[in-house]
């Protein structure tokens, strides 16, 4: 079997390498920035879809992850609708 040798070395000039590196570290910083944006709206999106509840009966507060007409207690069962800001 053959033995591959490179002897040849990739040349660059100062500017190719400047402008590379440069380059690469801007692609870096991109791409952690787009990964933790996503990450972040990710997290924050479910804290924000979640429905805050004041019960009229015991005088509780909760949220809930449901959307709907009302949401029963938890502490005595009364069905209270969301609150609107």
């Amino acid at each position: 079997m053959g033995v591959f040798v490179f002897s040849q070395m990739i040349t660059l000039d100062f500017a190719t390498f400047v402008i590379g590196f440069i380059a690469s570290g801007l692609l870096f910083f991109v791409i952690a920035w787009v990964y933790y944006d996503r990450r972040d709206r990710q997290f924050y999106d479910r804290q924000r879809i979640r429905h805050i509840h004041h019960c009229v009966k015991c005088g509780r507060l909760y949220a809930s992850m449901i959307s709907g007409e009302g949401e029963d207690c938890p502490d005595c069962g009364f069905k209270n609708a969301s609150l609107r800001f």
